[in-house]
């Protein structure tokens, strides 16, 4: 008996739907922090999304220069509006982000209290961005511990977004209105051009024509 493959327009688009729930790690082209401590303190914030410091899903305690920190009161002057933005290099139906948030831990005292505490996160097509999503309003503290495993978020609806921002309001306390992170992920997939995709779908369509 041959079994035919469906091919309505619905059917399609399920099979689409369930490809892009799959998701996978994405890589950030770009992340820009709205400050930074550079020179000998080499906490860039380009160490957000390099991976260093991280491994097994775990994120060391030794600072540089694997953790971002804004400039403070006593280093170059307060940020007066502390924010993150990620630029992913395309569109991308985002399902799960991982935050590791600021791991400092000298002996004396615990520093973690630098990571970023509330917290909005906007995101959009384009860096106009325009939209927030909904239920993220803090980050919790880091432990300060080298088996640091980080927070992951996806409760969430997922949403289409080329450009992520982490807007800042508060830190968990710390000195020096210093605001810290560690490595931050984005899971989701590339979704394609509107004229790949219509190609996409005429070739499923005549596919299944010529198996009729």
């Amino acid at each position: 008996m041959n079994i035919r493959a469906p091919h309505t327009p619905t059917a399609i688009f399920l099979g689409l739907s369930l490809a892009i729930a799959k998701g996978a790690l994405i890589t950030p082209v770009n992340v820009t922090a709205s400050s930074e401590i550079g020179g000998t303190f080499n906490r860039p914030d380009d160490a957000i999304i390099n991976g260093s410091g991280l491994s097994g899903g775990q994120h060391t305690t030794v600072v540089e220069p694997n953790m971002w920190l804004s400039s403070g009161t006593a280093f170059g002057g307060d940020d007066p509006d502390p924010r993150v933005t990620f630029d992913l290099g395309g569109l991308y139906l985002i399902n799960q982000i991982q935050v590791w948030n600021y791991n400092e831990a000298a002996p004396s005292p615990n520093l973690t209290s630098r990571g970023v505490n509330a917290v909005t996160i906007n995101y959009g097509v384009d860096a106009g961005l325009g939209s927030s999503v909904p239920g993220i309003t803090n980050f919790a503290q880091a432990t300060g511990l080298s088996t640091y495993g980080g927070e992951v978020f996806d409760s969430f609806t997922p949403f289409l977004a080329r450009f992520i921002e982490f807007e800042i309001d508060s830190n968990h306390g710390g000195d020096n209105n210093f605001y810290g992170l560690s490595e931050v992920q984005f899971d989701g997939t590339l979704i394609p051009e509107p004229s790949t995709a219509l190609l996409g779908i005429l070739a499923l369509f005549g596919l299944t024509r010529r198996r009729r």
